[in-house]
């Protein structure tokens, strides 16, 4: 393993631009999917049942005929010994879908539901297009659904094939924000 992604994984560090201390490999969420505007207020979870019209919660978010829930997607690191970074996004669904996955999450089997057609509903890195069309697999006991990205020459499906290099991952991270190279490769 490459000695600067061994000290990322392992030693503690502040990020010089949000002043948070990282112990272990900084992941990412997106708090909405990108067609959400940003003044519709997060809501408990319930809402999605108990009220019509646009709601965003925690998991879930109806944008009129547009329907998301929460994903995670993993971008494995390469010659790391199986260490992922993950971002926590939002996957476009279909209605039925939706309101299938709702359904079973309280039963905690939205893994019967196997794997359906999805839409990254965020742009990843802030700059690139969007939509990109995915696999949403689900994952047993209510754990969040896990993205793979369905465009063979798109960047993501790539980093998911190959691996994210160190660069790649620290270009990902400066993308959000976060200057985690000038604390990795600092000694």
């Amino acid at each position: 393993m490459d000695a600067h992604l061994a000290r990322m994984l392992t030693s503690a560090r502040q990020c010089r631009c949000c002043g948070a201390t990282f112990a272990q490999l900084l992941s990412l969420g997106c708090d909405r999917p990108d067609l959400c505007p940003e003044d519709l207020v997060v809501q408990d979870n319930s809402a999605i049942l108990a009220q019509s019209g646009d709601v965003l919660t925690d998991d879930f978010c109806r944008l009129g005929d547009l329907r998301f829930i929460r994903a995670i997607l993993a971008l494995p690191i390469a010659n790391s010994g199986g260490e992922e970074f993950t971002f926590g996004t939002w996957a476009n669904i279909g209605a039925d879908d939706f309101e299938t996955y709702i359904d079973l999450l309280d039963l905690q089997d939205t893994e019967s539901m196997g794997s359906r057609p999805a839409w990254l509903a965020n742009a990843i890195p802030p700059d690139t297009a969007s939509p990109v069309a995915c696999m949403l697999h689900m994952r047993p006991e209510g754990q969040y659904p896990d993205l793979q990205i369905s465009e063979p020459n798109h960047p993501l499906a790539t980093l998911q094939t190959a691996g994210a290099q160190l660069e790649e991952l620290l270009e990902l991270l400066f993308a959000y924000g976060h200057d985690l190279a000038s604390l990795v490769y600092d000694s």
